[in-house]
């Protein structure tokens, strides 16, 4: 980032598009002058931490998985931490309502689990079109699928390992859960399509933040506010 800022890539007019885990940093590389519009497809948690330990580095290959969750090289709440540009020490609810501003108003949102759903908004905002209909993206999904069905699942819900992510990574879940939200709501006032989950039936988002508070009173009473 540090050399494309030096090398000022955006006036370039070399890239379209680029991407980087390091939002406040990224965000150095704009000018007032430029109409950018960021976008993030989010994971779950406890689906991001498993894709973190089945890609860890070969020196941590001899740890088990909560011994993984509980070492230094796994940075708890990193989505909440890149968008506050606090990479390292406590946060506090604080560092959660700012994120949730930064989302809200700065990026397309979306979701890993409604990846083809995520895709054909993409194409739709930013207008991208395959040359000559190759059918890359058509492929790119079916490997995706195909892939996921693949990869083992080894955090089950309610187990020590699931309670322990969810616990480090709590305002990530809650900013998550938001996340979720916001999805449907674009999805509505951007891409005139209905607030409804992947079965079709209508989303009630009464129901879903009254679950988000429950689940927030749940860790804090296991963890502590």
């Amino acid at each position: 980032l540090q050399k494309a800022r030096s090398n000022n890539i955006i006036d370039s007019g070399l890239v379209d598009v680029f991407a980087t885990s390091y939002f406040f940093e990224g965000m150095l590389l704009f000018k007032p002058q430029h109409k950018g519009r960021a976008f993030t497809i989010l994971q779950h948690p406890v689906r991001r931490a498993e894709s973190l330990y089945h890609s860890r580095d070969s020196s941590l290959e001899g740890l088990e998985l909560s011994g993984y969750l509980e070492s230094p090289n796994y940075i708890d709440n990193w989505v909440v931490r890149s968008l506050t540009n606090d990479k390292r020490g406590n946060l506090t609810e604080d560092h959660f309502l700012v994120a949730k501003g930064i989302l809200a108003q700065k990026f397309l949102v979306g979701i890993a689990e409604y990846f083809e759903e995520t895709i054909k908004r993409l194409e739709t905002y930013y207008e991208w079109s395959e040359a000559n209909n190759e059918g890359c993206v058509t492929n790119y999904l079916e490997k995706q699928r195909a892939e996921e069905e693949e990869t083992p699942r080894t955090i089950e819900r309610g187990s020590y390992e699931w309670e322990l992510v969810t616990g480090k990574d709590k305002f990530d879940l809650m900013l998550y859960y938001y996340a979720l939200e916001l999805f449907a709501k674009q999805g509505s006032t951007m891409f005139h399509r209905p607030y409804v989950d992947k079965a079709g039936k209508p989303i009630d988002f009464a129901e879903l933040k009254r679950k988000e508070m429950l689940k927030k009173k749940l860790l804090d009473s296991l963890f502590g506010p």
